[in-house]
């Protein structure tokens, strides 16, 4: 799993690439409270090369939600395909979350509120 991010606009952009699975979890989990350790609080979750999530992913986004929420931060995603669509869909996690298909899309989503 390949990730980066950059700061937009005040707003933290983590892309993901590859599979966001148990293996990966650890990596992800370990940079989401080293940003939220300095100060995270609006972020995007960009999802556009993620190929494969399981509930290894998963866990380590639930995670970052309930950090986020205890600081009234909030995340948003973007990209997904339709594999990781799918798995949202199922687990009813797409009901938790604003998803949009694009980065600006998203991006445009704190621009609103």
């Amino acid at each position: 799993m390949e990730i980066n991010h950059e700061i937009i606009n005040g707003i933290q952009v983590i892309t993901m690439r590859g599979r966001f699975d148990a293996p990966a979890a650890p990596d992800a989990e370990r940079l989401f409270k080293e940003l939220l350790q300095h100060g995270m609080t609006r972020v995007i979750l960009d999802l556009t090369g993620v190929e494969y999530i399981s509930s290894g992913g998963l866990r380590v986004i639930i995670m970052l939600t309930k950090a986020l929420e205890k600081i009234q931060g909030d995340l948003k995603l973007c990209g997904l395909s339709p594999f990781v669509s799918e798995v949202f869909k199922i687990t009813n996690l797409a009901r938790r979350y604003d998803i949009c298909p694009t980065r600006d899309e998203a991006l445009a989503l704190f621009s609103e509120s």
